[in-house]
């Protein structure tokens, strides 16, 4: 064999053995690693031409529950998947990952906003409850006050009617006094 033909095959043997192993990336996410496999992917930017990867990526950070669960670099990760590889294989299931992504990124807003709408509501409640628990026991007051005064009135008609009572007797008596005859008066 020529010297050419023989450098060639090395080449080619070296290719084909460094694409048979798996790279760090594929390592990291075999072993369920998401963290390493996101930091790998980060620092190494020629993942990022790499179509398998691109894809890998996308799911990375596009499933929900992951510790490296993000939306919108999902979005953007297999946004570009199909942009540099449109006739990629993993095209149609890199379409419905970023329409379930914008409709789990929709729900979340709309989730936020909905929580947001009922801590408002709850605020509002709470406020109002004090306001009336305020105005309740403010009347309590004014109820056992008008109470207190109520009893004192009584007590004191109560008062004035044994008066009156013994005011009327001693005038019953007076009369009958002055109704007695009277005996004749003494030279």
């Amino acid at each position: 064999m020529n010297q050419c033909t023989a450098a060639g095959l090395c080449a080619a043997t070296v290719v084909i053995v460094a694409c048979a192993r798996p790279s760090r990336f594929e390592r990291e996410l075999a072993a369920q690693q998401w963290s390493d496999a996101a930091l790998v992917f980060a620092t190494d930017t020629a993942l990022r031409h790499d179509e398998q990867a691109l894809y890998r990526a996308g799911i990375l950070f596009g499933t929900p529950g992951r510790p490296t669960y993000d939306a919108p670099k999902a979005r953007e990760l297999l946004s570009a998947l199909i942009t540099q590889f449109p006739g990629s294989d993993h095209r149609d299931d890199a379409n419905a990952r970023m329409l379930l992504l914008d409709e789990i990124v929709r729900l979340q807003r709309d989730s936020a906003h909905m929580q947001h709408d009922l801590e408002a509501r709850v605020s509002t409640v709470t406020r109002e409850s004090q306001a009336l628990r305020a105005r309740a026991d403010s009347s309590m007051v004014l109820n056992d006050s008008l109470r207190a005064v109520i009893a004192r009135m009584d007590t004191e008609r109560r008062e004035r009617d044994a008066q009156l009572q013994a005011l009327r007797r001693e005038l019953q008596r007076l009369k009958e006094i002055d109704l007695k005859p009277r005996p004749p008066a003494k030279p």
